[in-house]
């Protein structure tokens, strides 16, 4: 199926997974942890919700705030309006409280999302390093892909990691190879007008 949070696409398996797996939550816990997930990115914060749930690990959190930034990030980067988002994880089968809780926040947060990529979406930042991995144990066809950048306005260095389903890397790679060939064409362009 195409969720438009998904890009038009199918929602990865590591996703549906991790939302299934906080269906038992109580719908207040998970309002509240998703709160904590989109105003802090203190692990410790988020723990403190979990703390008295099945989640109370650290790998659990880590999972569980994971998927709700990636769910938020998603839906922003994607325009999806929280009614959308509510109708896409309902099918998914999202408990209603817990859609409901993830579309609040991204209607709340789709204006901050736009003035932030207004402001910010076209800083070139020159990559130093990309490197990937398997995915973290329990996950299925996924990849850690870490790229390191070096903001070039503020001469700050980054770690961004994201982790992605074997078949985006492979579209991922593909994308790339045709952006790469692309800007070739424009070097090979702008050389011989020199």
């Amino acid at each position: 199926m195409k969720f438009k949070f998904c890009s038009d696409g199918d929602c990865p398996l590591w996703a549906l997974a991790a939302l299934h797996a906080l269906s038992s939550l109580p719908a207040s816990i998970f309002r509240e942890l998703v709160r904590k997930v989109q105003e802090d990115n203190s692990d410790d914060s988020i723990m403190e919700v979990l703390k008295d749930t099945n989640y109370s690990s650290r790998d659990e959190c880590a999972r569980a705030a994971a998927v709700i930034r990636w769910v938020l990030k998603q839906a922003w980067s994607c325009s999806c309006g929280g009614a959308q988002l509510t109708r896409d994880l309902l099918v998914l089968g999202v408990p209603r409280a817990h859609a409901t809780a993830l579309a609040d926040v991204v209607d709340e947060g789709a204006q901050d999302y736009k003035e932030n990529v207004k402001n910010n979406g076209f800083m070139v930042n020159k990559v130093t390093d990309i490197s990937i991995a398997k995915g973290p144990k329990g996950s299925v066809d996924t990849y850690k892909l870490t790229i390191h950048t070096d903001n070039v306005f503020i001469a700050e260095q980054n770690r961004k990691e994201l982790l992605i389903d074997e078949t985006q890397a492979k579209v991922m790679l593909e994308e790339l190879k045709k952006a790469y060939k692309k800007m070739e064409e424009i070097g090979n362009e702008t050389g011989n007008k020199s």
